[in-house]
């Protein structure tokens, strides 16, 4: 079943398409009215060169402070690393700020831009400042190592406490796209399960209904009294002409009803001098008559008709050229 299928029959079958999609469109308002957006909170931060730019003396440069060797960006990068990790991830969350939060550094640069989410605006800022003061900190532990003087070691410097919010809306069409695929295909499912349910009722009633014409038709009339043939009866008197003999292939006999009564009819099978030709000899049995009834032509009881076999497929070739001989006179 391809796209153009499954759309006609959703059409066809609306009313049970309907009610899911009107559940679809009910769940999805729902959840654009109950699932709040998260904020976000970004917030950068600077890695400041010493501020004393005199040469070193030779008892500073017994314990040089590596970090301004290497410069401000590699610290940055060091940073960045050392506060992605989950050891950084488990105290942040220990204190109950937002664990959704990423510091990174950007190339050839001693900023620091750090990013936070949350389910509140206040609580984005505030993740980010937690973090701007981790890394004021692990900078300055950082460099008590090598006991730089003042004015000879990397200092930070904020340049956006987090007050640069954003609303972020993805939770929100994430749940609702979900919504909608899923209704959707429930919606497809339900049409295509209940149309096989509907057909297969269908067809049920269908069958029950012919069996029960079938049943109701037993008693019908088969061959009425109107429909007898003006040939000779043969009640022991009467012959064809010519005398022929009705010759078929087998015998057989087949139950009509007649009047509403059941009859025996068989075929002629040899000499018969009472029959007007090679045909059906239907033996019949009518319900009593009141003396009374002046009812003309009537036949009496156990009387015989012989119906033509010419066309009839029990008949025999021999019998059919009789037949045909005798419409030729």
């Amino acid at each position: 079943m391809d796209l153009w299928d499954l759309a006609k029959l959703m059409g066809r079958r609306w009313y049970l398409m309907a009610p899911m999609i009107i559940l679809t469109l009910a769940a999805t308002s729902w959840a654009l009215l109950t699932i709040k957006p998260d904020y976000t909170s970004t917030g950068q931060i600077m890695l400041i060169p010493p501020a004393d730019r005199t040469p070193l003396t030779p008892a500073e440069l017994q314990s040089t402070n590596t970090w301004v060797e290497v410069g401000e960006d590699i610290m940055a990068k060091a940073l960045s690393i050392s506060l992605n990790t989950n050891q950084t991830h488990k105290e942040i969350e220990g204190e109950g700020f937002s664990t959704t939060f990423e510091v990174a550094a950007e190339d050839r640069s001693s900023i620091l831009t750090v990013t936070a989410t949350a389910t509140t605006a206040a609580a984005a800022q505030a993740t980010v400042q937690r973090l701007q003061k981790q890394i004021t900190r692990e900078v300055d532990e950082m460099q008590a190592r090598y006991k730089p003087k003042a004015g000879r070691a990397i200092s930070t410097q904020v340049l956006d406490g987090g007050d640069t919010i954003e609303v972020v809306s993805s939770k929100v069409k994430r749940a609702a796209v979900v919504i909608v695929g899923v209704g959707l295909l429930l919606t497809a499912a339900v049409t295509i399960i209940g149309d096989n349910i509907l057909r297969r009722r269908a067809r049920a009633q269908l069958l029950r209904r012919r069996q029960g014409d079938l049943e109701s038709g037993d008693g019908d009339d088969l061959i009425a009294d109107t429909d007898r043939l003006p040939s000779p009866r043969a009640n022991g008197a009467g012959g064809p002409p010519g005398g022929g003999e009705a010759v078929a292939k087998q015998d057989e006999t087949a139950v009509l009803s007649v009047g509403r009564i059941k009859s025996t009819v068989a075929t002629s099978n040899g000499n018969n001098s009472n029959a007007a030709g090679p045909g059906l000899t239907v033996a019949y049995r009518q319900p009593e008559i009141a003396p009374d009834d002046d009812r003309r032509g009537v036949e009496p009881d156990d009387a015989t008709i012989i119906l033509p076999l010419g066309n009839t497929p029990w008949a025999g070739r021999e019998g059919r050229d009789k037949d045909n001989e005798a419409r030729n006179r």
